[in-house]
């Protein structure tokens, strides 16, 4: 912790130049600064809490070594911008978070010049990011484009497009995965098993020092020329292949993404490469807060709690709650209904559903297309699936709804949550949408609860 009689280092940033005079040596004392700040403040207000905690010293480190707004940062959903937000002199007005008239729960480009790109759904990241190194190259700029995007992202279509794309785009591109196997929820998938079986290798710098050494070994001294790919081969032999490099980027990590040293020392280095190029660091989803560690799943986004153990205030069931009790005492007396969600178990409370018959209960991460879709499979096959997707994620699978549901009469339930108006999320969550979107979609009846 920092000296107490001193100005606390947080009150001397006004902006990232401030945030660069500091020595080195005081960013740990800076991270645990803001840690304190958004578990007190958060706790009044509510918010995105575990994410944010996870990304602190990420943020410092993007900081201290690019030069926003000129540089750009692009955070996938951007609920973990909060950070960013304190180090872009918003600090002073963390308390307003998601309150009326306060600052926005997610990064919103009229309200900072930092705020490079606003967005708050899953996956839109990377096919921004690679739009604005386009947009760079064409204009002859010199500046870089990071993104930071978590492994759940990677479950998202458009980030695997954005990525089939990226080495024939630009030749500048920096990466960043964050990864702490969460989403909202746990993770699923094959994706977060492979993420998960590079997690478990050595550290990706030891793989490079024994991989250069089979270089040296086998070609010798005056085979530069081959060097990088005899080294991609060797790692390939001590690690599983490595999925990114297949798509052109050259990959670093897994390390550790709360070392601030470690963390400045690679994104300099990769700051001077003239290739795309991807880092993979770990982080703990709520690190510093023992309540959001152990249910990373509630603070991933919640109200107001008592920071002494987390609890929040009990009220009335809520309507999530409610639909998820009713799925699954239907599904107990029919067989064949099953229930589908998005990587939201919890936020639509088919949580209930999963615990109590989960072998026809089914999450495919964070891919409401494919949720849609793999919904009217089923439905081929005479189940009954619920797809439980909030108002403002199912405008992603409105082509399904049309092509695949419709013009096949297949009889799936959309039970969308979070209908109306997101006081506290705003505008990229607001489910005013759906009634005016699918009222006119043939065969549909259209139940508003």
């Amino acid at each position: 912790m920092s000296d107490s009689s001193k100005t606390p280092l947080l009150d001397q940033i006004e902006n990232p130049a401030d945030l660069k005079k500091l020595d080195r040596e005081s960013l740990p004392d800076l991270a645990q600064e803001i840690r304190d700040t958004l578990i007190t403040t958060l706790s009044n207000t509510g918010g995105h809490l575990g994410p944010n905690l996870g990304v602190v010293e990420l943020t410092i480190a993007l900081h201290h070594v690019f030069d926003t707004p000129t540089d750009k940062f692009v955070f996938d959903v951007s609920h973990q911008g909060y950070v960013h937000k304190m180090l872009t002199g918003r600090a002073k007005d963390i308390g307003t978070i998601r309150q009326y008239e306060g600052l926005n729960g997610f990064l919103l480009r009229t309200e900072s010049d930092h705020d490079s790109y606003g967005a708050g759904h899953a996956g839109t990241a990377l096919s921004a990011a690679l739009g604005m190194c386009s947009a760079r190259d064409l204009n002859g700029d010199d500046h870089h484009v990071v993104t930071v995007a978590g492994d759940a992202a990677f479950t998202c279509g458009p980030t695997f497009e954005a990525l089939n794309n990226i080495v024939d785009t630009s030749k500048r591109c920096i990466v960043i995965l964050n990864d702490n196997e969460w989403s909202i929820d746990k993770n699923v998938g094959a994706l977060a098993r492979y993420f998960n079986t590079l997690q478990r290798s050595d550290a990706y710098e030891g793989i490079r020092a024994r991989a250069a050494s089979i270089v040296e070994k086998v070609a010798g001294p005056g085979a530069r020329r081959f060097a990088h790919k005899i080294e991609r081969n060797a790692k390939n032999m001590l690690l599983p292949n490595v999925l990114f490099e297949k798509f052109g980027l050259r990959y670093y990590g897994p390390i550790d993404g709360h070392d601030i040293p470690s963390l400045i020392k690679s994104l300099e280095h990769l700051k001077e490469k003239e290739e795309p190029v991807i880092l993979h660091i770990i982080t703990e989803k709520g690190r510093g807060y023992q309540p959001a560690l152990d249910k990373p799943g509630k603070f991933h986004g919640l109200g107001p709690y008592k920071i002494e153990d987390g609890s929040t205030k009990a009220g009335a069931p809520t309507f999530s709650e409610l639909f998820g009790r009713a799925v699954t005492d239907f599904a107990k007396k029919d067989e064949k209904i099953t229930a589908i969600t998005a990587a939201m178990p919890g936020g639509t409370k088919l949580e209930i559903f999963k615990e109590e018959l989960n072998e026809r209960y089914f999450d495919v991460g964070i891919a409401e297309e494919h949720a849609a879709l793999f919904a009217c499979g089923q439905a081929t096959h005479g189940l009954k699936p619920f797809l439980a997707i909030y108002s403002t994620f199912m405008q992603r699978a409105y082509d399904m709804i049309i092509h695949d549901m419709a013009l096949q009469n297949l009889p799936i339930r959309l039970c969308m949550d979070r209908g109306g108006l997101s006081g506290d999320d705003g505008p990229t969550h607001h489910g005013l949408f759906d009634i005016g979107y699918l009222r006119h979609v043939p065969g549909l009846v259209h139940m508003q609860g």
